[in-house]
């Protein structure tokens, strides 16, 4: 297992722009995902074409916009950022009808979804130089969130946590709770061996970060119904915070 401490130490001691460059190129890796996520969620929500069109389209331009945006190439336009982050937001399921949550790839979106707007933070500059290493140490941890086809929407985990441990504090250290989380809700919930996947595709691709390899999912997920889990967790982890 490689700790995310241990990431950040490594990219934080390399220079931003070779990070950015080097993990825009996994960031590159899940575009087909992206891209057949709003191909599909638009054909369940009945969306118009053109509109769906213009989100297909946004997600092309970001491949251009956001390293020409951190590398200063050219000048940020906000509002071409705008159309990246609706392009994320159409896949966020929160929006999604329960016609659409009881398909598989409902949680792949969430979790996605927590690599590329941070990722298009990290391409405006919105993050400082000094946060883009945890940012990126982050993202791999996804990535192999999304590797694993882990079934859950990591975003409600946070209430596993001790009521005094927190993940984002000025506290260097505390990132590794991040860790103290997974492995909580893993003994909670009884998906230790799903977690150690995650540990072990994570330390997979940091082993391979020079070079990405390609996503490769089943895809029955578009179309396969299954049970809610991520709503059956959000409820558990709901009463989990109430009953600290």
């Amino acid at each position: 297992m490689v700790k995310l401490t241990e990431i950040r130490s490594v990219l934080e001691k390399e220079d931003l722009d070779t990070i950015y460059l080097r993990h825009f190129q996994w960031i590159k890796t899940l575009i087909p995902f992206w891209k057949e996520a709003v191909v599909r969620i638009a054909e369940l929500k009945n969306f118009p074409i053109e509109k769906r069109d213009k989100h297909l389209k946004s997600i092309e331009m970001s491949l251009e916009l956001m390293p020409a945006w951190r590398l200063k190439k050219i000048k940020y336009v906000d509002a071409r950022r705008k159309e990246i982050d609706s392009a994320i937001s159409f896949i966020r399921p929160s929006s999604f009808t329960p016609a659409i949550l009881k398909y598989a790839f409902a949680p792949f979106c969430m979790n996605m979804i927590g690599i590329l707007r941070p990722f298009l933070y990290v391409s405006n500059s919105y993050y400082s130089d000094e946060q883009v290493p945890t940012v990126i140490a982050q993202s791999i941890y996804e990535i192999a969130i999304l590797h694993t086809s882990f079934p859950f929407n990591t975003s409600d985990f946070v209430y596993f946590l001790p009521a005094e441990k927190s993940i984002h504090t000025d506290n260097p250290a505390d990132l590794d709770n991040w860790h103290l989380m997974m492995d909580t809700v893993g003994k909670a919930l009884q998906i230790t061996p799903l977690i150690e996947e995650v540990y072990k595709q994570a330390a997979e691709i940091w082993k391979s970060y020079d070079r990405p390899f390609q996503w490769e999912y089943n895809q029955d997920i578009w179309y396969l119904e299954e049970e809610n889990l991520s709503q059956q967790l959000h409820d558990l982890t709901v009463k989990a915070f109430h009953n600290k």
